[in-house]
């Protein structure tokens, strides 16, 4: 099966178009992969925030190195990880996504969260980072989607596509690469499937008019950590993510009318 056809769990060869070569990626790429979100989340809210009670700069780094490969080697288990433009360390460009059966395949079983290396995030992180990793974040992203996507009418029962992650070095923001990603993964992938939607959680407000561009729309906002208004500092103290659905095809689900079912 080439690259080109839309099974989910396909690895085929690289795709070449213009500037830009995609490749699926394989566990043998996943420190490059995590190099290229370590750089690309530098500065981001979310990132400083799981580390912000850790004083030395190179340890913060090495936690966040170990959590960007562990998300990495899971997707490449049970997801898809696509690398644009590999460089000698790292990629142009990481895309760390989620497809419609990566729960059923196994993406959150012992097993795969094991051979991802998340013991190893547990272990270099204290018992401060533990609950911010593994309590706080992760538990409010999951508690969000299950919200959103169990409840809300207009999601339910929808095959949903999880952007995990997406992040580009510097030297290559504004070549178009996050742009032939997402029309690669909606061209083969997404669109091709019947009332497939798009999910994903942004950590920094100033790209959701960048998502927008692709279809997304803003449906509400979460904090990782404990917002105290006008004493606590985001990105020490909490982190703001912003939750964006793409419809189907691009369709403006936000103009829908809205039934949520109580889950309690």
């Amino acid at each position: 099966m080439s690259a080109h056809e839309n099974s989910d769990n396909n690895i085929g060869g690289p795709v070449k178009i213009g500037q830009h070569t995609l490749r699926f990626l394989e566990l043998k790429d996943s420190r490059k992969a995590a190099l290229t979100l370590l750089g690309s989340f530098d500065d981001d809210h979310l990132a400083t925030y799981l580390v912000s009670h850790v004083e030395d700069p190179d340890v913060r780094a090495k936690l966040c190195l170990a959590l960007y490969e562990a998300y990495t080697r899971q997707h490449i288990l049970n997801g898809i990880v696509l690398g644009i433009n590999e460089t000698d360390d790292a990629f142009e460009t990481v895309a760390i996504w989620a497809h419609p059966t990566a729960l059923e395949d196994g993406l959150e079983s012992y097993s795969t969260m094991m051979e991802a290396g998340y013991s190893t995030v547990w272990e270099m992180n204290d018992k401060t980072g533990r609950k911010k990793v593994f309590t706080e974040m992760m538990g409010a992203l999951h508690d969000t989607a299950e919200r959103i996507l169990n409840f809300d009418e207009r999601f339910m029962n929808k095959g949903v596509y999880t952007l995990v992650y997406l992040g580009s070095l510097r030297s290559a923001r504004g070549k178009g690469n996050v742009r032939f990603m997402f029309e690669y993964m909606f061209r083969n992938y997404i669109d091709t499937k019947p009332d497939s939607i798009t999910y994903l959680e942004s950590s920094s407000i100033n790209n959701i008019p960048v998502y927008e561009k692709f279809g997304f729309r803003l449906h509400s906002e979460l904090t990782v950590g404990k917002r105290t208004p006008g004493s606590s500092v985001e990105g020490q103290d909490y982190a703001k993510l912003y939750v964006m659905i793409r419809g189907y095809k691009g369709r403006d689900w936000s103009k829908e009318d809205t039934n949520v079912h109580s889950h309690f």
